[in-house]
């Protein structure tokens, strides 16, 4: 969703640097501030070895920052995907995700995960994994698509 935009940016400023007038430095800054200000759309989640676990969910975003989605994961080794519900809060630069309905080593857990969206590459953070008895910290990083 995000990446064409970009994309243009990118060209844009490619054909400016090659004499064609292109964008000023102010303009791409303002694009890519636009791009920031919204976490609204399709997104992926990839955790690492040795759990490598793939979220694909979709957010909207409310009024106050408040955001909602759908969306399935999927553990490595596991027979299928799982859908899961997203909730959370985007007080910029801030995300938090709650993840509910994941399964993860035969269980199901309840997945949250917070970082700073700061760039358009992601945002490399921690997914904490909880259920009763059970707690488990993983790397993740958390891509628009």
């Amino acid at each position: 969703m995000r990446k064409p935009m970009l994309a243009g940016v990118l060209a844009a400023l490619m054909s400016a640097s090659c004499g064609g007038g292109g964008p000023t430095e102010q303009d791409i800054h303002r694009s890519l501030e636009d791009t920031l200000r919204s976490v609204a759309g399709d997104w992926v989640g990839t955790t690492s070895a040795p759990n490598v676990i793939r979220i694909d969910f979709k957010l909207q975003e409310g009024s106050n920052g408040q955001l909602t989605g759908t969306g399935t994961m999927k553990e490595e080794g596991a027979a299928a995907a799982v859908p899961v519900t997203v909730t959370g809060t985007f007080q910029r630069p801030v995300l938090s995700l709650a993840f509910d309905g994941m399964v993860v080593e035969s269980r199901q857990v309840k997945g949250t995960a917070q970082g700073s969206y700061t760039t358009v590459g992601g945002i490399a953070t921690t997914l904490a994994l909880a259920a009763p008895g059970y707690t488990r910290e993983l790397p993740i990083l958390l891509q628009e698509k």
